[in-house]
């Protein structure tokens, strides 16, 4: 009688203490079942750990070795992206030394010397049409030369575009240098007809800095070219 006239607390009290219980007990049984399937994956990888398996999520990502910056030459003449079915191109190079940067170069510049002392030639005849008819038809067809022969360089010089079309412009530059001192020479001429020595040394370089310009853009283009039309032909391989 005196529990009923409380408004029924101790059957409040006793769903409350219904309701703990059962947290309790959810509780437990939630942590022995964690602890079960802890046990069970523990079994699981030892299991594969025994047979040289690993886990799906445990599997070994190879990093990504991020190449080391170089310097000046690398930063004029980055290069270019390797092409399909190419070997390396620095194979049987010896990095240790100092110089590297000049080293490689001259390396892949003796490994294909084909991509840039033939188109250098062609470079040269280009220069030297265009030199001499300038403005009519043989003058532009000298120039249609000279820039393909550097494209040309790019193209073939697929380790580093940009260096062989560079080292093609300046080959042709040199041959046309010569070419002129033989000229002048047969008919006579001194030093003293191509002016004062400080005047003839600030055009010789002027000349080939930007001959030497001509060739970076001409085998940078060239090298862009292949890479472009690989890229195409992949394309259209995989289509078939």
């Amino acid at each position: 009688m005196q529990a009923a006239q409380h408004g029924g607390w101790p059957l409040t009290v006793r769903l409350s203490a219904a309701y703990c219980a059962l947290t309790v007990q959810s509780a437990l049984m939630s942590t022995r079942y964690n602890r079960d399937d802890s046990r069970a994956e523990a079994r699981r990888r030892a299991r594969l750990a025994a047979r040289g398996e690993l886990p799906e999520d445990e599997v070994e990502v190879e990093e990504v070795e991020r190449p080391a910056r170089g310097g000046f030459l690398t930063s004029l003449f980055p290069p270019a992206p390797p092409l399909p079915n190419r070997p390396d191109p620095l194979a049987g190079f010896d990095p240790a030394g100092p110089l590297r940067p000049v080293r490689e170069r001259l390396f892949l510049l003796r490994r294909n010397p084909a991509a840039w002392v033939l188109t250098g030639v062609l470079a040269f005849a280009g220069y030297q049409a265009s030199a001499i008819y300038s403005t009519d038809i043989p003058g532009l067809i000298g120039n249609f030369v000279l820039f393909g022969s550097l494209i040309a360089a790019g193209w073939f010089g697929w380790q580093r575009p940009a260096l062989f079309g560079t080292a093609a412009a300046l080959l042709g530059f040199v041959l046309s240098t010569i070419w002129i001192l033989i000229q002048f020479a047969m008919r006579g001429a001194g030093p003293d007809a191509f002016g004062t020595t400080g005047d003839v040394l600030a055009s010789i370089a002027l000349t080939a800095v930007y001959q030497g310009a001509l060739g970076f853009l001409g085998g940078w283009y060239g090298g862009y070219l292949r890479r472009r039309q690989t890229q195409l032909s992949g394309q259209a391989r995989r289509r078939r």
